[in-house]
């Protein structure tokens, strides 16, 4: 038993960790060629989307999450952190990727650029989050039927089975990023240069709007000093259930804010970055739903249908959604009347991400 749980926790640590270095390599290629397939013969990196400054920098940030922890010396602290680090970095550029970069585009009346992207994220992203890629030595052995490669029941009942089923061609060797560097190639591959700049613009802001979800949920901890019932260990097993209903996941993550700033747990940091990416993916695919329903349309993918759908989520989504808020806060007086159709919408002084998002 010891020996199996070893070999669990040694797979989980290295699993995650090879993901990690994949990706800050594949981001820092993406400074390099326009060409997907130059993921197949890297060059050199370049200083021109961090280089390998970011990636030393990013390893130490690491290292200081792992020496924050409970226990540093505990694997599986440092698994369970080294598995929600990698998952909030593939969602960080998936969102990036998907929303924001698009919606940039689109806004700006960069059309082509809009339509490049979103016809390669559909192939580049999926590959990124959740496919299976079997290893050379899968076929000699195999997990049983109906067993998943991506469930940690299977992970913990058929270590290395599941490794070689889920961990690329050759896993752990440093050749097997290619996968990774590819489909992120492809999402921006087509693109100018000056598109490029924009993306990578867009990928910076991403890692900005992380550290102030983190700051918000600090400083609204600071301001509530009621405590929290639940133990910081039930809080890390339950937060993947949180989000069932907009209110229970606005309680849920003001509960989480509180232990964060109690504890100052990096696991719990990860955890709730990756709700909150999560709960931002959720609402993209209704407003997405939403507006072709509205618009009685297939898609929305021109400069004119854009700005009408923005009108019409604005008026009739935005503003109540803003509005509940500063009567939340005590300041609806301050928020102003109805909206026109060119008017910016600004969300009310000190509210979260995380509300806004919540309460839309």
């Amino acid at each position: 038993q010891a020996a199996l749980r070893a070999l669990h926790l040694s797979l989980e640590i290295v699993g995650a960790f090879h993901d990690v270095v994949s990706y800050l390599l594949a981001f820092a290629q993406l400074g390099n060629s326009p060409s997907p397939f130059s993921a197949l013969n890297p060059e050199p990196l370049t200083p021109d989307w961090g280089g390998t400054e970011r990636i030393g920098s990013e390893l130490r940030e690491i290292q200081k999450m792992i020496d924050s922890l409970q226990n540093p010396l505990d694997p599986s602290e440092v698994a369970q952190l080294l598995a929600a680090y990698r998952e909030v970095m593939f969602l960080q550029f998936d969102a990036a990727i998907r929303h924001r970069l698009r919606e940039t585009f689109l806004s700006s009346g960069n059309v082509s650029a809009y339509q490049n992207v979103t016809d390669r994220m559909s192939h580049a992203l999926p590959p990124l989050s959740n496919s299976v890629i079997q290893s050379a030595f899968a076929s000699q052995l195999r997990l049983p039927q109906f067993l998943d490669p991506q469930s940690c029941r299977t992970l913990m009942h058929f270590p290395w089975r599941t490794f070689l089923m889920d961990g690329g061609l050759f896993p752990v060797t440093i050749n097997n990023s290619i996968n990774v560097n590819y489909n992120m190639q492809l999402c921006l591959c087509s693109l100018s240069d000056a598109d490029r700049k924009v993306a990578h613009g867009e990928l910076t802001a991403m890692q900005f709007l992380m550290e102030d979800v983190l700051q918000n949920c600090n400083s609204s901890a600071e301001e509530d000093h009621t405590d929290c019932q639940p133990s910081l260990a039930k809080s890390k097993q339950n937060l993947a259930e949180m989000i069932d209903t907009s209110t229970n996941w606005l309680q849920s993550s003001k509960k989480m804010c509180k232990l964060l700033l109690r504890h100052q747990d990096p696991v719990l940091s990860c955890n709730l970055l990756r709700s909150f990416l999560i709960l931002w993916k959720q609402l993209e695919m209704l407003k997405a739903e939403w507006g072709r329903l509205k618009l009685r349309t297939e898609d929305i993918n021109t400069v004119p249908l854009y700005k009408e759908f923005c009108e019409q989520y604005g008026t009739d989504i935005l503003h109540p959604a803003m509005k509940a808020i500063a009567r939340k806060m005590g300041t609806e007086e301050d928020f102003g009347g109805p909206v026109t159709s060119t008017q910016h919408i600004l969300p009310p002084k000190g509210a979260s991400e995380i509300e806004m998002k919540v309460y839309q």
